[in-house]
């Protein structure tokens, strides 16, 4: 019998793998009670060269209220993590590079200043493009900000997004005071990685911020070239001046016009009125143009009106002539005395006064 050998031949077979990197841990972060509000107050004056369409023109002399934030982010506890921030808006873009339609007149860039060793977060910031800021955030280091980090080893109250930096820019020029109600212009947002790569699309809101004041631009107006409008109601028969409310009988109103130089304001989107207030009046319509001397009961008036527009009377409080839209004209007006307690009066002279003033709405 042979004896036969087999020689069995194994194969060993290798499994390679290749080890997949560790991927970042990441999650949002937020203030504690939801988001806190950064009010940014301010009162600018601004000269007519800078209220021209184009300009950009610098916040000054703002001041925000608001106060400080806890922060916490969805981390497990102890975990040791990078901050990163980034900032919304509700504001549509006004079509100029990085500004934001603030209303009829004004474009607003906003930028974030105090996010920690970083100059300058903008609004709104890209979304590939999250700032990290300074420090690494870690219980054991008494700075942690996840979620089950002790009390006693959390960081403290947190005030990024209270300091900011404004850029207006003149879309349509206006004149006077212009109001700037409180306004949502930013949300500050915050993220956590555990490494260095960035946040993306995990961030959370910390801070609302919001802008609030006014603007003030002086228009230069000439009313008469600066003299004093004088008109003449003449010489008036006391016997033809009788009836209560009613100017004399066959009297002619004297008719002057107000002559007025604003510049050019074809381009202002605001009204402009010359504002008239009776130095002394007794009621809206009337003017006292002299008193009694016996017991200083208003007896003579003098009334006006605009016979530019539909011959209307002028109130002597508040009364308002509305302005050529560019800015220099004249308003065809007309005045006359009238008997204000009726029956004839004493002889002697009469006169009154108003203070025009071109105001802007």
């Amino acid at each position: 019998m042979k004896n036969a050998i087999y020689l069995l031949t194994g194969g060993i077979a290798l499994a390679l793998f290749a080890a997949a990197p560790a991927r970042a841990a990441m999650g949002g972060c937020e203030a504690v009670g939801g988001p806190v509000n950064f009010i940014t107050s301010f009162a600018n004056d601004w000269t007519k060269e800078q209220n021209v369409a184009g300009t950009l023109i610098d916040m000054t002399s703002g001041t925000t209220s608001g106060g400080s934030y806890k922060m916490v982010c969805d981390c497990p506890a102890n975990t040791g993590v990078n901050l990163y921030y980034s900032a919304t808006t509700p504001l549509a873009s006004s079509g100029y590079s990085g500004f934001q339609k603030l209303n009829d007149n004004l474009d607003i860039k906003t930028v974030i200043t105090d996010v920690p060793g970083v100059s300058a977060l903008t609004v709104p910031t890209n979304i590939n493009s999250p700032v990290r800021g300074e420090g690494y955030f870690k219980a054991a280091n008494d700075n942690g900000v996840c979620n089950g980090d002790p009390d006693d080893q959390r960081a403290g109250a947190f005030t990024v997004g209270s300091n900011i930096s404004i850029t207006f820019r003149v879309s349509r020029p206006f004149l006077g005071r212009m109001e700037i109600p409180s306004t949502h212009i930013a949300t500050l947002q915050s993220a956590w990685s555990s490494s260095t790569a960035y946040a993306k699309g995990v961030f959370k809101d910390l801070a609302d911020i919001y802008l609030q004041g006014s603007i003030t631009v002086p228009q230069s107006c000439k009313i008469n070239e600066g003299d004093i409008i004088q008109v003449n109601l003449g010489n008036i028969n006391a016997s033809r001046f009788i009836t209560k409310g009613q100017r004399p009988e066959g009297y002619t109103p004297i008719q002057f016009d107000i002559n007025y130089d604003c510049g050019d304001t074809s381009t202002i989107k605001n009204t402009l009125f010359m504002q008239i207030e009776g130095e002394d009046v007794v009621d809206d319509y009337s003017l006292v143009a002299r008193r009694r001397e016996s017991d200083n009961v208003p007896d003579v008036g003098i009334q006006m009106a605009n016979i530019t527009v539909s011959n209307n009377l002028i109130p002597f409080h508040n009364g308002l002539i509305t302005l050529d839209s560019s800015g220099i004209g004249h308003s065809r007006m007309q005045a006359y005395p009238v008997n204000l307690i009726g029956g004839q009066l004493q002889p002697g002279p009469f006169k009154g006064t108003a203070t025009i003033t071109v105001v802007v709405r």
